[in-house]
Order: C-alpha cells, then structure tokens, then sequence
C-alpha cells in the first residue's frame, strides 16, 4: 500500500497557546505548525487493517481523515533563574527536500514573544536530538550567513548526537531529511555557542538531561523537578499517541529501533500513573499530559489544559 502524502496546516488563531506550572517552573508549548502524515510513514509495517478505529489513539486529536497528528515547534521553560528553549522546531527560509518543510515563513517568533521572551532572553537551547525538525530556528539568516538566532544563548547536545549526524552513518538519513546540518547545526559550532555535554547533565537546580539513546545514538530527555512538581520532556521517544497504545514500536525514524522500544518502555514505566507531566514533542497542540495504565494493555494519556496565555 502507497502512503498518501503528508499535509501541513499553519498555526492560526485556532492554534492553542497555553503555559504549564511545575513547582516554580513555567513551560509554555509553542507550535509552528501542523503536520498531517499517512500511518504508513511512520510505521511502515503497521496493518492499518488489524487497527480499532475506535481505539482512544486513533480518533481525534490524535488521528484526523486516516492521517497521523504529528504537530510541531519547541517549548519555552522559564525557572526562576534561566530561561531555555527544549528543541527549535524546522525554521523559516529554509531548503528542505519536504515540500511542508521547504522556505517556510511562520510566525512562530511571534508566538515566542506572546509567550513572554524575546530571543536575547533564551539563555539556553536544547536540543533533544538533531533531528531537522528539532533545530530550525536555532539559526537565522543575517543577510550574508545563518547565525545562532538566540545570541544570549548556549545551545547543548551530546557528543554522541554530533558525531552521528556529521558522520558517514548518517548519509542517508542527511540526503533524505536535507543537509540541515549546514543551515542549522555547524554554525552554531562555528560560532563557539554549541556545547558537546553529557547526556546526565544537570544544567541547573530545577532542570537536568537523562540518557535516552535509541531514537537516535545520543537522544536525550529533558527533566524538569520543582517543589515536588516533575516534567519530562520526551522529544521523539513518543512521537504519537500509538506508542503508548503499543510502546514496544518506534517508527521508521529510529536509527535503533530497538533500542528506542527499550528506552521508552523504561520511560513510561517510570512516570505511569504518578503526577508527573509528559511533555511529547509532536502531539496535537503539544500538549503536555499523564501517563496512565490501560487495563486493556499499554497506556493512556490524559491531556493537562494549563492556562490560556
């Protein structure tokens, strides 16, 4: 069976803009746009036949005409004493061989500065993982070059993450997603602001790194504790509302598909049924929720509202 191909909605007024409270830690979700992708993309082995349409995950929000609901963008978190950005979405004037994704021109920095910040007052920037649509607007184009967009900020990923995508393993993944590295990634390097951390770092006392490679070989979460409040942003170890339905599948994005089932079982086993927030990079508004035990088998999800900006 032939995927349809996948279609994109801008964020509108439509667009949820919302903010979260852990502790004394704001997170505010904001989205850059709407994808919309054939099942078969991301799970090519997937026997759409064998799928209860009625299943929680396959109906709206998280399913729409058939289509997958993999939304997009970053998530603002402000402690009492940083400001930092967890992953930068796929960026504007970009050349992408995805049509979606290719010279984009979104307003997702005006939906930055609703969220309360400017790009001077992001003092770091995390990158889940470098995936193309984890890093767009990292960058922007001064005229002559792309430069570090957030010229305040220190932007951190894992060595391991680096010498991936930059290495001969990854050539193909770079042919088929575009050479992002180039636009998105190396200047920032260039610039002397990319810091090669370890996946364990605590950055501050409110906000540390955890290990999670499988999705790919130096993918991290993001974990946030404060005043007995706790987050976990997840970036791709969830990308839809299926994996936890299911979470020993990963999609065909996983550079170990293996070893991203091990990491998000561990995940989801550690955060199910407690008070702790999951914060998935791709799910509809990005919309953060708890994970909870289906009696039927795997989990399921129960979307936190927060607070309209």
């Amino acid at each position: 069976m032939t995927a349809k191909p996948p279609r994109a909605r801008t964020r509108d007024h439509h667009t949820t803009e919302r903010r979260v409270h852990i502790g004394t830690v704001t997170v505010t979700p904001v989205v850059q746009l709407h994808y919309r992708v054939d099942p078969l993309r991301f799970f090519p082995d997937l026997d759409l036949a064998a799928i209860d349409e009625d299943a929680w995950f396959w109906r709206p929000p998280y399913c729409e005409d058939g289509m997958l609901v993999i939304d997009m963008g970053a998530f603002l978190v402000r402690t009492p004493g940083r400001t930092l950005l967890v992953d930068a979405g796929i960026g504007n004037g970009k050349r992408r061989p995805n049509p979606l994704f290719d010279d984009r021109d979104d307003d997702w920095l005006a939906a930055l500065h609703r969220a309360g910040v400017t790009p001077e007052e992001i003092d770091t920037v995390v990158f889940t993982h470098l995936h193309v649509d984890h890093v767009g607007f990292a960058t922007r184009f001064d005229g002559a070059a792309w430069v570090p967009a957030f010229p305040n900020a220190r932007y951190l990923t894992t060595a391991a993450e680096l010498a991936h995508w930059t290495g001969a393993a990854a050539a193909g993944d770079r042919a088929r997603l575009g050479d992002y590295l180039t636009d998105s990634v190396l200047p920032l390097r260039d610039a002397g602001v990319l810091d090669l951390v370890e996946p364990d770092l605590r950055i501050c006392e409110e906000v540390r790194l955890r290990p999670a490679p499988g999705h790919t070989p130096g993918n991290v979460c993001v974990e946030v504790s404060s005043h007995g409040g706790r987050a976990v942003f997840a970036g791709d170890m969830v990308h839809h509302a299926l994996q936890l339905a299911f979470p020993e599948r990963s999609t065909d994005f996983c550079v170990d598909a293996c070893g991203a089932s091990e990491a998000r079982r561990e995940l989801l086993r550690d955060i199910a049924d407690q008070d702790v927030l999951l914060f998935p990079a791709h799910f509809p508004q990005s919309a953060p929720g708890r994970v909870v035990t289906d009696p039927a088998g795997g989990y399921r999800y129960e979307v936190v509202e927060g607070e309209p900006l």
